[in-house]
Parts: C-alpha cells; structure tokens; sequence
C-alpha cells in the first residue's frame, strides 16, 4: 500500500525537483533524479521515469497556468532537465478565441426594444480592445462585420482536416486545436465536424513531437526578425537520436515555417552554407532557443526571403504515380534518409554489419526515383524486377540526354 501511495506522489515530486532546477547549469539527469526520489523513500525506475517525465513536460508546457516550462539537454551521462519561465504576458481576462465567440454572439444578436444597437455596439468595442495589440486589427473586423458569426462549415473542415495531417503534434495537442476550431462553428455544424477529428486517414508517426510553446518560439522569431538556435539529429535503425556536429546547436536566421507532406519545416538563412536556404523538419529539431532573440538577421537573410516561395516549390515538388511494393537494400550511413522518407516507425532489417534491407509501399514517381539516384552506390532496388528496369531505363534516358 505504501507503494502505491508513493507512485501517486512521484510525479508531482518530480515536478518539484525539475522546477527547482532552474536554468541549464542545474539540470538534473534521470539518475540524479532517481536517487532524489529514492531518498524520500519513492521507488522509480528509470524507464517509467523518462516517459513520466514526457508526460509531465507536455502538460506543464501547453497548460497556461504554469509560469515555467520544463527543457531538456543532452550532457555526457544522458538527458538532463531543467525549468525556465515563459515569457512574461500581459494579464488577460479572455483569450482572443473566446472574445472571438462573444463578438461573434452579440452579431448574431436580434435587436429589440431591451437591446438597442448603440448597446451592443458599445459592448463590442469593449470586448475589442480586452484583446491582445497583435490581433486588435482581426477583432475590429469581427466587430464591425455584421455577418461575421462563426467559421462556417468548409473553413472549419479545411482546419480540422490540415491540423489532423500534421505528424509533428502529439494527439492530445491534436484533439485540443480541433476541438478550439469545432467550438468556433456553427452550433449545427458542430456534431459533425467532431466526427472528422477521428478521420482515420490521417495517421501519426512523428519521431519527436515538438510543443506547441517550440513553435510558438519560431513564429515570433521570424515575426520580429531573429536569430534562433536549436540542435537537430538523425536517426539510427533503432530510432536514436544521431545528433549532427556532435551535438553543437545551429544558429540560424528564420524566415519561413511552411508544411508539406505531413510534416512542418523551418526555412532559413544560414551565412554558412555560402548563400543557400536551409530546410530543417521541426520535428528533427531540439532545445529550440530564442537566445539569440536580440540580434537582428542580417540584410543578406532579407533579400533570400523574397525567394522562399521559389524554394519551397523546388524542394516539395510532388508528383502521383502507382503504388507498388518495393524492397530496397542501403547502406547504413543512409539509414536517416530511410526514416526521413517513410517515417521513424519504418522497419529495416539488418542484413550484415554495413547493410540493411526495407520493404515498403511506394509511389512510383519522377521524386521517387530522383530520391534514390541521389544515393547512387549506397542504395539498391532489390525487387520488383519491373521497378527496376523503369530505374534503368530512368538513368539511362539521364545519360543519353547530358550534353
């Protein structure tokens, strides 16, 4: 029973240990966590304690009654973890969302003897400017547009069926987006629009879910035109994170969030790449930082992002073709490539110490086999023989067609 009354309590003394740890020089790691926990006589294991950990960072970040997040680093004896404080908001009595609904409520209002027009009117203006600077504009639109009640049915579907398509979110951060959009519409709309947030063609596999507090960090960095910093990995056939430059972090000058089959990048400007946009999947993407928030992009990143619409066609091009099933044998030094391509829950299968194989569902297209020329020499088509001899006969009209 003791037991069992200690494991109730273990999470929230975490939460108290982590909180305590403020800022990267008092991180604690999941052994100096455990042995804290042991001391107070709370039994713990270190596999349940990283997943409670999990837990514990997803609610405390994405729940605005907490004034502090919970961030991680990777240190020599594993992940550590610590706490910050959000970022410092004026009081607010609504959220914008729900003076949205009280705006759009008194629009819809019929006017009678008791209700008069300068009223309403009135009570509109002040809920207007009960809303934050940023999106006073929008509310002045609701206020002053009549016929502005709710999101009809096609707008609220096109956001359901968008926010459902996103792997990088987990799905209880899902479910709580949705359900804000569904609140939006239509009363009489609402009851089906609930039943396309369990569309069951969406499915998700991110391999790292990146919080919505992340990402709100990269908005407000490409808004005011900042630096920002994280550290981005690979993965190796059992899903752990290879982390590129050693784990060094990327300073980089944002311009863009864009997403595209499924997933979310971050577009940018990085003065070492001799002049090229980088894309980075955000869900590859980790400890992202607004350290560098005070220093400005530089002029150079201005002038590339008047050409990230081009960028973006080029890198995300898509084309449709058959879908068969394909067997392909890769190096291992490609095996992040793998994952890239058909999520972190791909099964490869090792074949020798430099080898490994994948079966998979493919779609046959100009991208597809692009895809795999880059690879040439690491990469191989092991079946079906007419998917390989449509390869062939790819590389072969590439070569009789080079001046």
């Amino acid at each position: 029973m003791a037991r069992r009354k200690h494991q109730k309590i273990k999470i929230l003394r975490v939460m108290d240990y982590i909180r305590a740890s403020k800022g990267e020089s008092q991180a604690l790691t999941i052994k100096q966590l455990c042995q804290m926990l042991l001391e107070e006589e709370i039994p713990c294991d270190r596999r349940t304690l990283t997943d409670d950990i999990d837990i514990l960072t997803e609610y405390i970040n994405e729940n605005p009654n907490y004034d502090f997040i919970i961030l991680s680093k990777n240190t020599a004896r594993g992940k550590a973890f610590y706490s910050e404080l959000k970022p410092k908001k004026e009081p607010r009595i609504f959220t914008d969302n729900e003076l949205i609904r009280m705006i759009c409520g008194l629009n819809s209002l019929k006017l009678t003897e008791d209700v008069s027009g300068s009223e309403v009117e009135a009570l509109k203006n002040k809920l207007t400017f009960m809303s934050s600077k940023r999106n006073r504009k929008k509310m002045m639109q609701y206020a002053q547009d009549e016929n502005i009640c709710a999101l009809d049915t096609a707008a609220a579907k096109i956001l359901i069926d968008s926010v459902n398509s996103f792997t990088f979110m987990k799905s209880n951060t899902t479910d709580r987006i949705i359900n804000t959009i569904i609140k939006m519409s239509d009363n009489e709309d609402q009851p089906a629009l609930a039943e396309e947030k369990n569309n069951p063609t969406y499915s998700q596999y991110s391999s790292k879910n990146i919080t919505l507090y992340e990402i709100d960090t990269l908005f407000r960095a490409i808004d005011r035109q900042t630096k920002i910093s994280f550290r981005y990995f690979d993965l190796d056939e059992n899903r752990n994170q290879i982390y590129r430059h050693d784990g060094k972090e990327y300073v980089v000058e944002p311009l863009a969030l864009t997403p595209n089959d499924n997933h979310y990048y971050l577009i940018c400007y990085d003065k070492d790449t001799e002049g090229f946009l980088r894309t980075y999947r955000i869900d590859r993407m980790t400890d992202v930082s607004s350290e560098y928030c005070e220093e400005p992009i530089s002029d150079e990143a201005k002038e590339m992002a008047k050409s990230v619409s081009g960028h973006t066609n080029s890198v995300f091009r898509m084309y449709r073709g058959p879908v068969r099933t394909v067997t392909l044998e890769f190096s291992n030094k490609i095996i992040g490539n793998i994952f890239d391509k058909f999520g972190p829950d791909a099964k490869i299968t090792r074949i020798d110490e430099n080898t490994c194989s994948i079966t998979e569902e493919i779609q046959i297209s100009p991208p597809f086999l692009g895809w795999l020329f880059q690879f040439s020499g690491d990469m191989n088509i092991v079946s079906p023989q007419d998917v390989i001899e449509q390869y062939k006969d790819k590389c072969n009209s590439a070569f009789e067609n080079t001046i």
